[in-house]
């Protein structure tokens, strides 16, 4: 039986043939064959793609080579030489799927010359494109594909999958020798080399069901294409900034690049970077439960006490204490030999640093080669800055470092896989934008409830003795105020509607029939089954919405957003 990752085709893009042709590859093909179904190819710059992502139906990998596969099903007809196909009745185009295939191929070709080097073994291998009518006979005889490379209904039918595969590969080892004459075929690759190119196309990238330290657990998702890209561009480029809005996997990207880096190089010297004390905590629970030993994790200032040997004052409230520890640090990180540097910085949440010139700094210092000439990625959204806006220029340090962080290479991720579509489109009515595309989960609607000045901690109590609310477990909610520390409306209280109200600390153990509670900023990166966000008082300011899209967006399933009539009128659009 055939290896098939995944076995089943992904709800998302679920097509009856498909699924059917899998089935018969999977249960007709011995395990010496590998098959990839639903195979995003992005669009590359200078590519064969003409400027858009596509997707290989299959790709499939044996010792002899590799096939591309593209499958059409139902109603089809070419006329004067655009092709359609009849869906609800009515015939509608399609991109010619002859060209496609061979597209599709010669992107996959160029992508494992690039991850692999254009001379290796699992690069040279011969390969080849074909194209399956599922739900017609093709009698026309065509320059544009050759029989060889073509499957029909009739042929489909009457044959069983390994001869047509071993025909396919016959017709691949006799287009190489002919495009290379005098030259023998490639030794055959092994499985150890097919496991590579597989894990290559369709890797195995670990995410998290939710962004507490005490839930580690992992599963397996299918990347976005344009998260494949920006794995892609993180390997080929010295600098790179990612960006993308809330959901869209920038901390499993960058988590997954150190993964990345240590596997081609253990003896590289990561440094990973967050703002949040939080998220930092997070990073570190990775790390360790993944054994990343090569990458240095943690919160701006962990990596602060590490580099002054002490640790600070968590509870201290004063800027002042704060500035010249950073201050400190960065006299003695400028000082360290280069040697002694981080190899590769990796930043989350990096537009929490762009308002302060001394963090910039810092990170500069620890970095070989510095921001200028050392190796980044940086990840983040511009959308989620909650800093109040400086009234003062940045110094000519400052901007220097801005211009830095801005000039080199930028990919953009799309894809939201936090929040359902109701959340989403919530969270962008907030921002004035268009819903970003996401992973299509439905769920319940955002619950706004209008409350009056002075009674909003009433209102908190009302919402979670519920029934609705009751049907979830403590531990899966959270409740997010818009209010700085101390000034929150549940501040000093620590009992509502029958439970304990306790501080969210991520470096702590979750107590049992607790409902945790936080601000905003302090909960930035991180998300939770089921949000409560109080203390909505206005959205009238750029900054008031951000941090209503923060605090919105950390919800995965259910929202309740609690504030003034004003403010909710905005969010229900």
């Amino acid at each position: 039986m055939a290896r098939c990752i995944p076995d089943v085709i992904p709800p998302a893009q679920y097509h009856k043939v498909e699924q059917d042709l899998l089935q018969r590859l999977r249960t007709e093909l011995p395990d010496e064959f590998i098959v990839i179904p639903c195979l995003e190819v992005p669009y590359c710059p200078g590519g064969r793609s003409r400027g858009r992502d596509s997707e290989a139906d299959f790709v499939i990998l044996h010792p002899r080579g590799r096939l591309v596969l593209e499958a059409k099903g139902g109603e089809i007809r070419c006329i004067q030489g655009r092709w359609e196909r009849k869906k609800s009745g009515k015939w509608q185009p399609f991109p010619p799927p002859f060209f496609q295939a061979r597209d599709n191929a010669f992107e996959v070709r160029d992508y494992l010359k690039r991850q692999f080097g254009k001379d290796a073994p699992e690069a040279r291998t011969p390969f080849n494109h074909l194209v399956v009518f599922t739900g017609i006979d093709f009698n026309v005889d065509t320059i544009e594909m050759p029989d060889a490379r073509l499957i029909d209904r009739t042929e489909l039918a009457n044959s069983d999958m390994l001869k047509l595969m071993n025909r396919l590969l016959d017709d691949t080892e006799q287009r190489y020798l002919a495009r290379f004459p005098g030259q023998e075929l490639p030794p055959p690759l092994s499985d150890k080399q097919l496991l590579s190119i597989a894990n290559k196309l369709r890797p195995d990238v670990r995410a998290t069901s939710s962004l507490t330290p005490e839930e580690l657990d992992r599963e397996l998702i299918r990347l976005s294409s344009t998260q494949l890209h920006a794995l892609d561009a993180a390997t080929l480029s010295k600098r790179l900034r990612v960006v993308g809005g809330p959901g869209s996997g920038k901390t499993l990207l960058a988590i997954e690049v150190c993964r990345r880096e240590l596997a081609a190089n253990p003896a590289v010297k990561i440094g990973l970077v967050c703002f949040n004390r939080y998220l930092g905590t997070f990073l570190v629970d990775v790390a360790k439960a993944d054994r990343l030993d090569g990458v240095t994790p943690g919160s701006f200032y962990l990596h602060l006490d590490r580099i002054l040997g002490s640790t600070g004052d968590s509870t201290a409230s004063d800027p002042a204490y704060y500035q010249q520890r950073v201050r400190s640090a960065l006299e003695l990180a400028r000082r360290t030999p280069e040697a002694e540097k981080f190899d590769l910085l990796v930043v989350d949440e990096g537009q929490d640093f762009r308002d302060d010139g001394d963090k910039l700094a810092l990170i500069d210092a620890m970095l070989k080669g510095g921001l200028a000439k050392g190796r980044w990625r940086w990840f983040e959204d511009l959308d989620q800055i909650l800093s109040p806006e400086s009234v003062v220029s940045p110094s000519a340090e400052h901007q220097a470092y801005l211009d830095c962080l801005d000039a080199f290479g930028q990919v953009e991720v799309t894809c939201n896989w936090r929040n359902t579509e109701q959340i989403a489109q919530a969270a962008a009515k907030v921002m004035g934008r268009s819903t970003p595309p996401s992973f299509g989960v439905q769920g319940p609607k955002v619950t706004t409830v209008p409350s009056k000045p002075g009674r909003d901690f009433d209102l908190l109590v009302a919402v979670l003795g519920h029934e609705k609310l009751r049907a979830y477990r403590p531990e899966d909610i959270i409740v997010l105020s818009m209010r700085g520390a101390g000034k929150e409306s549940f501040s000093g209280k620590t009992e509502s509607a029958g439970f304990r109200l306790v501080p969210y600390d991520a470096a702590l153990p979750y107590e049992e029939g607790t409902i945790r509670t936080t601000t905003v900023f302090k909960f930035k990166g991180m998300e939770s089954h089921v949000v409560i966000l109080t203390d909505v008082d206005v959205l009238t300011t750029p900054r008031d919405r951000r941090k209503a899209y923060v605090g919105m967006t950390r919800a995965k399933y259910d929202l309740y957003v609690l504030g003034q009539p004003e403010a909710l009128a905005i969010i229900q659009g």
